[in-house]
């Protein structure tokens, strides 16, 4: 079998769009597009032979010159493929897993076809603002922190769409829904979690059209749910308010006709207030999750953050491994398994981990910055450095002044300087007066640097003051959906945060912001565990 070469491929035709090898473009109504090489090579080994299955052997060996390539490799491009055929060839074809086989090229069925070319009503957010506002409101390519928890929840729901047809009324022997509102929810979804503002507002116009086609399936509008969810991320606060009734009003409708609908549940519960309301949130997914108890997926993400936030990372590792097996291609399920594992001590695995994120979403924010820091505060500085000196991986959408920023505090950690060390952290100070997300790097490099009390200090700053609350900035695994009332705490239980917890007015703050309450209700969190804090503990009421 013969390695597919680009420039010796004829032109062909899928649906609406003329495919060019030799350039490595799709062309539509004039308008072109230009694939790179292997996601090229892998649409036109599906594509000369539309419906025909061809396995993942084929495919490296007439993609990858039958070199050995890893499952990861293959759904890359697969995923991209996909992408493609959402985007500049929707309408035209899709791609279809057949289990255990391989893949299939299908062209859309003509009712597909004409539901697709309908005008579809893109909207800025379903608030009704323009996508010309949100590009002045967001740059492109931001990632917010409610699109985090949810979209990370967005390919499992694609997968489990093309598995299995949805069902009106979740009953077996009821007809399946028709193929486009199948094809419009995986547009939809798939859409969502490319994470701008303009991908999630028709992600949300063909969830709502979708509804619209099937108004007695639950789990579109379980979709839909979430998807509001989603763009919220991208809604300006003053509008957050009418988009969370939109949420709610789409959940009502699916559990009105599915009580156990898992997708609208996790929604629901995605709106709830996490900071400062802690056993409030525990008993909201408590009963989300007797409601829905065989969710595995957006309920089970709700909790990992969760128990982040409430620094249990012992059972958050537990549940970030379940979601890691049926959704590993998820990058910020994996940048939270790294976090837990190196909240755990098993610094090894983080490493690997970290290492095989890095490789499949080199410039991905999370992800870069969960390996930076990972090797910045465990013991691999020169690591870090490297990352950071190759300008050409820098994660998009980040500031420069970040990443040298964060650089100077690596240098400083190398370099065990006072004076290196009071600039550095002069630098950090002045940073963190412009939001949430700049007080908990400084939090962060204080306790690095050796500095805990400063570390202590900028704690307060950032839960004690109305800080701006800006998506862009994620790092950390975030709880609650944006707004300024939430209050990133996954930073209090991952290294180097140790150097907090011997601090004197640590456990004061702890009472402040109500975990010492959650925690005497709940039963103690991980860090009593160690011998260091066990004393503040018992003194705190926590252990016996």
């Amino acid at each position: 079998m013969t390695v597919i070469e680009l420039a010796q491929c004829e032109d062909f035709d899928l649906g609406a769009v003329r495919v060019r090898p030799s350039s490595r473009e799709i062309v539509r109504d004039g308008a072109s597009e230009v694939l790179e090489p292997k996601v090229m090579q892998v649409l036109v080994a599906l594509g000369l032979t539309p419906s025909r299955v061809v396995s993942r052997d084929e495919l490296v060996e007439r993609c990858w010159n039958a070199r050995f390539v890893g499952e990861d490799a293959i759904n890359r491009v697969i995923g991209k493929l996909r992408r493609v055929a959402a985007g500049a060839a929707a309408g035209s074809f899709r791609i279809d897993t057949v289990a255990r086989v391989g893949y299939r090229l299908s062209l859309c069925e003509p009712a597909t076809a004409r539901a697709k070319a309908r005008p579809v009503p893109i909207l800025a957010d379903p608030s009704g603002v323009s996508r010309a506002d949100l590009r002045k409101r967001w740059t492109a390519g931001t990632i917010a922190v409610g699109v985090i928890a949810s979209a990370a929840i967005a390919v499992q729901w694609r997968h489990q769409s093309a598995v299995a047809p949805h069902r009106q009324g979740g009953d077996p022997a009821t007809p399946a829904m028709p193929s486009a509102v199948s094809d419009l929810e995986t547009r939809g979804l798939s859409a969502m979690f490319e994470n701008t503002p303009e991908q999630t507002a028709e992600g949300v116009a063909y969830l709502r059209q979708a509804t619209a086609l099937a108004p007695h399936s639950p789990a579109v509008w379980g979709s839909l749910a979430m998807g509001y969810a989603l763009s919220l991320g991208w809604t300006a606060p003053g509008e957050r308010a009418a988009v969370a009734s939109r949420v709610k009003d789409a959940a009502a409708h699916a559990l009105a006709l599915d009580p156990r609908e898992s997708r609208s549940t996790a929604a629901l519960v995605s709106l709830e207030p996490t900071f400062g309301h802690w056993e409030a949130k525990a008993d909201k997914l408590r009963l989300a999750r007797q409601r829905a108890p065989g969710d595995g997926g957006p309920l089970l993400y709700q909790e990992v953050q969760f128990l982040i936030a409430v620094g249990r990372t012992r059972e958050a590792l537990i549940a970030v491994e379940r979601l890691a097996k049926t959704s590993p291609l998820v990058p910020w399920i994996q940048a939270a398994r790294v976090d837990m594992l190196a909240a755990n001590g098993r610094l090894d695995e983080a490493d690997r981990v970290s290492r095989e994120a890095l490789t499949i979403w080199p410039r991905e924010r999370l992800t870069w910055f969960t390996g930076f820091d990972l090797a910045a505060f465990n013991g691999q500085p020169e690591r870090a450095l490297a990352m950071a000196a190759a300008r050409g991986n820098w994660p998009k959408n980040t500031n420069p002044a970040e990443i040298l920023l964060s650089q100077k505090m690596v240098q400083a950690i190398i370099a065990h300087d006072p004076a290196v060390t009071a600039r550095v952290m002069a630098d950090f100070t002045a940073s963190a007066r412009h939001g949430q997300a700049e007080t908990e790097r400084a939090m962060r490099a204080a306790a690095a640097l050796d500095r805990p009390a400063l570390a202590l200090a900028f704690a307060r700053q950032l839960y004690s003051n109305n800080l701006r609350a800006d998506p862009r900035r994620v790092m950390l695994q975030h709880n609650g959906l944006p707004g300024d009332a939430e209050r990133p705490t996954a930073a209090l239980f991952v290294p180097p945060a140790q150097a907090l917890w011997r601090q004197p007015g640590f456990p004061a703050l702890m009472s402040d912001i109500g975990l010492t309450s959650y925690w005497r209700a709940s039963g103690a969190p991980d860090l009593c565990r160690t011998p260091a804090m066990a004393r503040s503990c018992r003194e705190a009421g926590l252990i016996g």
